[in-house]
């Protein structure tokens, strides 16, 4: 027993000498990265400091590196200057904890898609504006969505383009507008935009570089199962996908690649990962203070279906590149900065891996229990478990999902009454309050099905709570006014970032 025990040690002693030699020794960098590694930290410490914070301490190290380094002590010199970037890291974690707070601190999440849109019916920005004072709304989910190629601003369309560009309020100079005046009048609001990951446009451009793909390009980007040695073509798996979303109906000897209107990505590509990134980075540009990811780990949960293996490597692959989007989506927002929230779909906690850095997820009333007009506890109780069980402090926001035929969105509008739909919302929002849910109010925007019995302004197939086919205004108003608000939290600098 003495023996194993002065052997252990010993073991110990070689790792430690080991561990003092390597840091005794390790090579000097090079004047060249070095020099790159300041560049690094002044560009971080200045939009900092230009954001309020105080880098103070940060600056003092780095300015000690810099004199070590005039000295040609490049090792002393990396020394402080990886001083000087924990600190800025430190302050990071503080604006990390501070924005998790404010997100604890939602009660009233309303859906606006898109709050640009509003020329069709008269209502102006001003008008949003008002809507949002008199719900209290203090985050607005998917404010603005990008779901198709966005231009810069209109004038660069052709006119016929340009005139439905602004009548339709899509174009980043419109978010950039919209999101600046929002925060004039409630500077406290956070503003969700949006993106869409199963959606590949076959023709699209990155809005940072100017970049423009066509439709060999993208078809290069969209998912091939049979790269991870599935028995399952690339033709095949889009085929697959286009049926799912009722695009080949009535289409014989169906070509994915000329046909479909839109690809399925591979999230594990990186030119898409590049493409994704730079419509997440283009609304963080013009002021959004969190994104709403569709469906991002959806490749995840397709494959692990088509394979029968949660723990196949494509599965395992998926998901850690989703969870990477996370990560890169909050490294941008601490560029910058700030905090970015990300949100997505919480079903990926059904998956045997470790959850992802998300910020909140959202889950979906039932058309069962719209149809019932009741709540599925033992549903709810069963989702809750399994998101806490992973995830025992994220927010959960409660929606009406939308988007595609019999949508629970499509099912509440087209067969409840208003009637129905104003005692419905009633219940879900008891519920929500009961089990310290965020509802999220249909108050406009989100697709009604296809070819939908009701329409809003008997012209447009969006859910608008205003219009006279709906008119559950009134009561989201009513339910959202008895909330327990916080509207503003003291930070560092005196108030929200």
């Amino acid at each position: 027993m003495e023996r194993k025990i002065w052997i252990g040690i010993g073991v110990l002693a070689a790792v430690l000498l080991i561990c003092f030699f390597i840091f005794l020794y390790r090579p000097a960098p090079t004047r060249e990265q070095l020099l790159k590694k300041f560049e690094e930290f002044e560009g971080k410490s200045r939009e900092m400091k230009e954001r309020g914070y105080n880098v103070t301490e940060a600056e003092k190290f780095a300015k000690q590196a810099h004199e070590f380094f005039e000295k040609k002590n490049y090792k002393r010199a990396e020394d402080l200057l990886n001083k000087a970037f924990e600190v800025l890291e430190e302050i990071l974690i503080g604006i990390k904890k501070e924005a998790k707070e404010r997100l604890s601190y939602v009660k009233v999440s309303c859906l606006y898609n898109r709050v640009t849109d509003g020329a069709p019916i008269n209502r102006t920005l001003d008008d949003v504006i008002r809507i949002l004072k008199e719900t209290k709304t203090n985050f607005i989910y998917e404010g603005w969505v990008r779901y198709l190629p966005c231009p810069e601003n209109c004038s660069m369309l052709s006119l016929r383009m340009r005139e439905e560009c602004e009548m339709r309020g899509y174009s980043y100079e419109h978010l950039r507008r919209a999101v600046s005046r929002i925060k004039e009048e409630m500077p406290d609001i956070i503003f969700c935009g949006g993106v869409l990951v199963e959606f590949l446009n076959h023709r699209c451009w990155n809005p940072i570089t100017n970049e423009i793909f066509k439709r060999d390009e993208t078809w290069n980007m969209a998912l091939d199962p049979s790269k991870w040695g599935i028995d399952m073509s690339k033709e095949e798996f889009q085929t697959y996908y286009a049926k799912s979303q009722g695009w080949t109906e009535g289409k014989e000897n169906y070509n994915p690649k000329e046909q479909m209107p839109f690809y399925f990505p591979d999230i594990t590509n990186s030119e898409y990962q590049k493409l994704l990134m730079s419509w997440i980075k283009k609304q963080i540009d013009c002021g959004v203070d969190a994104i709403w990811i569709d469906m991002l780990f959806s490749q995840a949960r397709i494959l692990a279906k088509i394979t029968g293996d949660e723990k196949h490597p494509a599965v395992q692959a998926s998901y850690n590149a989703s969870s990477k989007i996370i990560d890169e989506v909050h490294a941008y927002g601490y560029s910058k900065g700030k905090y970015i929230y990300v949100g997505t779909w919480w079903n990926f906690v059904k998956l045997p891996y470790p959850p992802p850095d998300v910020d909140f997820v959202a889950v979906s009333v039932s058309n069962e229990e719209i149809l019932n007009k009741r709540i599925n506890e033992t549903r709810w109780n069963e989702i809750i478990t399994e998101i806490r069980n992973k995830m025992p402090d994220v927010p959960i926001f409660v929606r009406f999902d939308y988007g595609y035929e019999n949508s629970p969105l499509a099912t509440f509008s087209q067969n409840l009454s208003k009637e129905e739909q104003r005692e419905f919302l009633k219940i879900v929002d008891k519920f929500c309050e009961e089990k310290d849910l965020v509802f999220i109010y249909p108050i406009h925007g989100g697709g009604m099905g296809k070819n939908p019995r009701k329409l809003s302004y008997n012209k447009f197939n969006w859910y608008d709570s205003l219009a006279p086919e709906f008119q559950t205004y009134e009561t989201i108003k009513e339910l959202a006014s008895n909330k327990t608000i916080v509207t503003k939290m003291e930070d560092r600098r005196g108030k929200w970032k």
